[in-house]
């Protein structure tokens, strides 16, 4: 379970301030602790979309304005570790290259792969 902790914490680390409102800014640290502490797979679904609820329209792509709704209710319902890994890599799919930190675009296919591992399972 830690590792997809860890992977669901790379890709917020990697967002820029620009990507995120301020009230993430301000949620961030506690939400780290929280994050690292989960040990279900409902609970990191929680905190994928408390992330998502913070990051600025401008930071998604268009089309996510459209299929947000349905990525939160699958969210909601998300109660295995592979539901949970395959909406954050739409959620990260969905976000725009311009709000990721440059190192992104030089591990994201390494970070891919290992979330991919929890389709497997």
């Amino acid at each position: 379970m830690v590792e997809l902790n860890q992977l669901l914490l790379k890709f917020e680390t990697n967002l820029t301030w620009e990507a995120v409102t301020q009230e993430w800014k301000e949620r961030r640290d506690s939400w780290v602790r929280e994050v690292q502490a989960a040990v279900e797979p409902s609970q990191l679904a929680e905190y994928l979309i408390e992330l998502e609820s913070d990051i600025q329209w401008e930071a998604v792509q268009n089309y996510w304005k459209l299929y947000r709704k349905s990525w939160v209710e699958d969210c909601h319902s998300a109660s295995t570790m592979e539901e949970v890994s395959s909406l954050l890599l739409e959620l990260e799919s969905n976000t725009t290259w311009e709000v990721l930190s440059d190192e992104w675009q030089e591990n994201r296919e390494n970070w891919v792969q290992q979330v991919y591992e929890f389709n497997d399972e």
